[in-house]
Order: C-alpha cells, then sequence, then structure tokens
C-alpha cells in the first residue's frame, strides 16, 4: 500500500513539472506577437506564375478566369447568309477551360461543360492558355503564358447523348436504372493570339 502511494505521489509530481515546462516554454510564444506565435506552423501558400525573366507574377494574375465575354466592339461580324468564315493557321494552343485541357487551332470545335450567361454567337475568351505552338517554337506557361489567350465563338448549346447509368446487387433484388445527358456548349475556336504563324 505504501508503494502504491509513493509512485502515485512521484507521477502526479511529474505530471505538474511536465505541465510547469509545457506552459513556461509556452509563454514567450502567447507574449510575443501573432507572426511568431504561427511561424511553427508551415504557412499556406498560392501558386504564383513565373514570368520569362525569371520574376514572380501574384497568384490571381498567374491563373485567369477560364472563360471570360468579350465586348461588342471586340465581336466578329457575322454574315447571316454565309456565316463566319475563319481562316485555318498552322498555330495551336492548349487552353484550360476549368477543370479540362484542349488542344484547339483556328476554326477547331470544341464540346465543353455548359457556360452558363452566354448566347449563341456570343464571342468568349479563354485567357488560361497553358501552352501555344507554330511550325518553329513551343511557348509553354508557367502555368499559363502571359499575354496569349484564344477567342471563340458559341456556336451551340445541346445536350449530350444519353449514358445509362445501372446499378445492381447480386441477391438482394436491387436494381436501378437511370438515364443521364450532360448540358454541353460548343466553342468554334476563332483566333489564337500570342503566338504568330511561321
Amino acid at each position: 500500500m505504501t508503494t502504491l502511494r509513493a509512485s502515485m505521489t512521484h507521477a502526479a509530481a511529474s505530471t505538474s513539472a511536465s505541465m510547469a515546462q509545457a506552459s513556461a516554454l509556452s509563454a514567450p510564444l502567447a507574449s510575443s506577437s501573432t507572426r511568431a506565435h504561427i511561424a511553427w506552423a508551415p504557412a499556406r501558400t498560392f501558386a504564383s506564375g513565373l514570368t520569362i525573366d525569371g520574376g514572380v507574377t501574384s497568384a490571381y494574375e498567374a491563373v485567369p478566369e477560364s472563360v471570360v465575354l468579350v465586348s461588342d466592339d471586340r465581336k466578329p461580324v457575322i454574315d447571316p447568309e454565309s456565316g463566319l468564315d475563319v481562316a485555318r493557321k498552322a498555330v495551336y494552343g492548349v487552353v484550360q477551360i476549368r477543370s479540362h485541357q484542349f488542344k484547339v487551332s483556328p476554326d477547331d470545335l470544341i464540346l465543353v461543360d455548359k457556360i452558363k450567361g452566354v448566347d449563341i454567337n456570343d464571342v468568349v475568351s479563354l485567357p488560361r492558355v497553358l501552352m501555344l505552338g507554330n511550325k518553329d517554337r513551343t511557348v509553354i506557361g508557367r502555368p499559363t503564358v502571359p499575354g496569349a489567350e484564344v477567342l471563340a465563338l458559341v456556336e451551340e448549346q445541346v445536350r449530350d447523348g444519353k449514358k445509362i447509368i445501372f446499378k445492381k446487387k447480386r441477391r438482394k433484388n436491387y436494381r436501378r436504372s437511370n438515364g443521364y445527358r450532360a448540358q454541353l456548349t460548343g466553342l468554334r475556336v476563332l483566333e489564337i493570339n500570342g503566338i504568330e504563324e511561321a
């Protein structure tokens, strides 16, 4: 019994001593500035872009919005009879629209997830250009190419073909069949700015 009491007293004394040491260590942190208090935690940083000369741009300039509506003065004139004639060029670009990437050239048609707030015959800018290229050279963005953009015409708002989602659990009399049609926006690439045709 005496041995048990002695060991309990020793354990309590060591616990109080360790708590006193911990409070002594944390006292300077509490009294110092907030920056020193959180210095031990890793700071959360956001991606920034590297410029050509080695400088760093801020994060909101490095990764712009993926789709931007173009003003009326930059829209091409569309002939109601013959439509819009887009000249094909030997240049290409890789653009990111939301979470998808597309390799595009002028006069290409791409189907992307529905873009809200645009109508047919609107012109949109795709400034999130990850790479540009022609016959002679390739420009790789870090993460985007500064000053580059892809102009595209909203050609159609359509629904994709039906996809069947079928679920089954064997021996449980459980079967579910559902259909799903994705809403898509068709974009016709008009021009790629930021690199010249070789």
